[in-house]
């Protein structure tokens, strides 16, 4: 049967993602981006900006008959807390990346002021271990597209640079990297390359597949209470204020 997974991409920047999202077998993948929020995530500032309309989007593509959720976001912004509003699975593509490396691993990254982050999410999830650093190749989020061929050489380098360093797999610390993998694994004699977004959409296909909620004993469902100045993102506002015509 058809698996339905939708990818809340958490920024504003208008055609980021303007390439079809790859899609396993009996998958359908749709994708929207959030509506209000940053043009790109780069600090924990961006982060906390994305999460309401991470947390709005997730609502409603549950409502809409979604069977399972990606946040398009290394950085896995409102992951809990989109876990907390559906019942659904909600894959986080850094968490999700991080699980699926299995050996010493570094996160090559847009930019180097994301190695707290990075390092933050690794104790997190239980990875800290293999975790073997970070590194940014200098190029922001956005030009990841605009100027392909300077950001692919870069996350040669930077990747170059994180295996002499001790890792054995690289993870790329954006999703805006999709693509890439190939260029970089030839480059660097075929050596193991996570792309986040594919990785955790594959996932989230195979819980979809198999009919998996989130446990709410772990993430249970916010209280009611009352909140100022969320009414953009309705169905946000409306669980929080215990409704359910969002």
């Amino acid at each position: 049967m058809l698996s339905w997974v939708h990818v809340i991409t958490p920024i504003v920047a208008q055609g980021f993602r303007a390439a079809a999202l790859p899609a396993p077998d009996g998958c359908k993948v749709t994708n929207a981006q959030i509506r209000q929020g940053p043009a790109s995530i780069e600090s924990a500032v961006d982060e906390v900006l994305a999460a309401p309309g991470v947390i709005d989007a997730a609502i409603m593509a549950e409502a809409d008959g979604a069977q399972a959720i990606v946040i398009d976001c290394m950085l896995d912004p409102g992951l809990d807390a989109a876990r907390e509003a559906v019942s659904i699975p909600v894959i986080g593509c850094g968490e999700e990346a991080m699980r699926a490396a299995g050996a010493p691993f570094a996160v090559v990254t847009v930019l180097q002021r994301q190695e707290r982050a990075f390092g933050d999410l690794a104790r997190k999830y239980g990875f800290a271990d293999l975790m073997t650093g970070t590194i940014g190749i200098g190029v922001p989020v956005l030009a990841l597209e605009t100027d392909r061929a300077n950001a692919v050489a870069a996350t040669i380098k930077g990747s170059e640079k994180a295996v002499s360093g001790g890792a054995e797999v690289i993870i790329f610390g954006c999703t805006g990297m999709l693509g890439f993998a190939d260029e970089v694994s030839a480059a660097l004699d075929a050596i193991k390359v996570i792309d986040p977004l594919p990785n955790a959409i594959a996932a989230a296909h195979i819980a979809a597949q198999s009919g998996k909620k989130t446990n709410k004993l772990v993430y249970p469902a916010p209280d009611a209470k009352s909140v100022v100045g969320f009414s953009e993102w309705s169905a946000l506002d409306a669980l929080m204020r215990g409704r359910s015509d969002g």
